[in-house]
């Protein structure tokens, strides 16, 4: 690993007027997360580069750019040079990696902030875009055992042909 170059060294700063959408990526973001996303930009700053082709196509980061071309910011992006084939995978292995939250632990973390941290339930809303009823929702004792979440049967989001 010592001798790989690591992009991430390599980082320049573009318009996100000049990068260009890829055609094959499956993530999406609804209003609230793109507004939770421009809340975490303008709030932390840039905390994450831009990966894009030497022709400028986005390999992750979408969304970001998104905001950025809102707000007419310069992004940090890191050019990959890599075929086709690997972006595409690079692409879903980055946002398979990032997961989902889990709501269990989700109502660990809202408790904790709240009764541990000091937080106010309007500072939890606001800091993990969550509306009032959500946080209220994660802080009942009892909400996952009346809902019986640990037998809930969740149906696949999409079937293979």
């Amino acid at each position: 690993m010592s001798e790989l170059k690591h992009p991430v060294e390599r980082i320049v700063w573009k318009s996100p007027h000049d990068l260009n959408a890829n055609d094959y990526n499956p993530n999406v973001a609804i209003d609230k997360e793109m507004k939770l996303l421009e809340y975490s930009i303008k709030k932390s700053g840039w905390i994450q580069a831009v990966l894009i082709t030497k022709d400028d196509v986005i390999i992750d980061g979408f969304h970001r750019v998104t905001i950025a071309r809102i707000n007419n910011w310069k992004i940090p992006c890191v050019v990959m040079d890599i075929d086709e084939r690997e972006r595409v995978m690079l692409t879903v292995r980055i946002n398979r990696a990032k997961g989902t939250h889990i709501a269990c632990k989700m109502a660990d973390l809202v408790k904790k902030l709240i009764n541990e941290l000091g937080c106010s339930v309007a500072q939890v809303c606001e800091g993990i875009g969550a509306d009032k009823s959500e946080v209220d929702l994660l802080l009942l004792d009892d909400v996952f055992e009346k809902h019986d979440i640990k037998n809930h049967q969740y149906s696949k989001a999409w079937y293979p042909k």
